[in-house]
């Protein structure tokens, strides 16, 4: 499954991260990104390394559903145009009713593979072409660790440029990280498939909303986790899926595949609890049991080791060990019964 995400670039940094290259008219090749459209009303997408659901989070779809066609215009170009925009995580059913967004009780954070076309939740978005990318820097795991009731978090992300750390910003952001001529340079984002819906409040309020495909692990996620999203890794994979005119639901769900090449690393605890919004909790930390060194412990050590004195055992020379031979006769010990007979020799004798 996945139950919480980290997504921490801006819109446009987003928007870059996704462009693609394309040949403008006069012939000439170069890397356009997508436009960005906000939701309508009140809500936004806030950038954060701990997204739990039911926030609003960047998902890229094809133009024609902002635009309300199918096909792309004759004459109009052969690059397919996206739209990234913010969504609420979670799909509400198209058939509820109500004035709150998440009043449906439906757990849709995630939508199986299996059987997916027989579900009333999702097979509307997916005859209707309501298909998406969600874009992330990567997502949260929890495996159980031997001897450990606690679930140890893992965060699982795209395979990196050399020299890039998506958990480290200052590794990639640079003023070239973009440009039209080479297209973007920083951290590869996560794509997974999804699928969106729009809903309409009994209040008259439109939210947007999506689910995540998830499918059996492959052999080397499986280590981790027994269920995997749905992950898209090329330019083509991501066209496919988006071109819900070209491509039907049933051959799109046939692109879907569980092996994929991801990277892993432990993370702390911290992100254990949706409401931790620290910075860098998707960072790699260590999980070797003694505890991590603070600032305050090392001030402790540096003062025991200059204050302590080293106490040296006095040096004793060994006594020789002697037979002293005294010249007085040994006294026997007291015998009760020799006192007794000496003092009865005595009294003979005075008679």
């Amino acid at each position: 499954m996945c139950g919480r995400t980290a997504c921490t670039l801006g819109p446009d940094e987003l928007c870059k991260a996704c462009s693609t290259q394309i040949v403008t008219s006069d012939g000439k090749k170069q890397y356009q990104a997508p436009q960005w459209q906000d939701h309508p009303g009140n809500y936004s997408y806030t950038p954060s390394c701990n997204m739990a659901p039911s926030r609003f989070t960047p998902v890229m779809i094809s133009e024609h559903h902002v635009r309300g066609t199918k096909r792309a215009i004759e004459g109009e170009g052969l690059s397919p145009q996206y739209v990234i925009h913010p969504m609420m995580w979670g799909l509400i059913p198209p058939y509820y009713k109500g004035s709150s967004r998440t009043g449906h009780g439906y757990s849709t954070t995630n939508c199986r593979y299996e059987g997916i076309e027989e579900k009333k939740t999702y097979k509307p978005s997916l005859t209707k072409g309501q298909r998406c990318v969600v874009l992330c820097d990567g997502f949260y795991e929890w495996q159980t660790t031997k001897g450990d009731k606690n679930k140890q978090p893992y965060f699982i992300h795209a395979p990196q440029p050399e020299g890039v750390e998506i958990w480290n910003r200052e590794s990639w952001d640079k003023p070239d990280v973009w440009s039209e001529e080479e297209g973007w340079k920083g951290p590869h984002l996560l794509k997974m498939a999804g699928l969106f819906s729009s809903w309409l409040s009994t209040e008259g309020e439109k939210v947007m909303s999506y689910s995540v495909l998830t499918m059996e692990s492959g052999k080397k996620f499986s280590s981790l986790h027994h269920r995997i999203p749905a992950i898209l890794e090329t330019n083509q994979e991501v066209e496919d899926w988006l071109d819900f005119g070209r491509i039907g639901y049933k051959e799109a769900l046939v692109i879907l595949k569980n092996e994929v090449e991801v990277e892993w690393h432990p993370v702390s605890k911290t992100v254990n609890n949706s409401r931790n919004q620290e910075p860098n909790m998707n960072a790699p930390v260590s999980l070797d049991k003694k505890p991590p060194e603070t600032a305050s412990s090392k001030l402790m050590s540096a003062w025991l080791s200059k204050g302590t004195v080293k106490k040296e055992s006095p040096s004793i020379t060994p006594i020789k060990k002697e037979t002293v031979v005294s010249n007085e006769k040994e006294e026997k010990p007291f015998s009760f019964k020799n006192w007794l007979k000496k003092e009865c020799d005595n009294s003979a004798s005075n008679k």
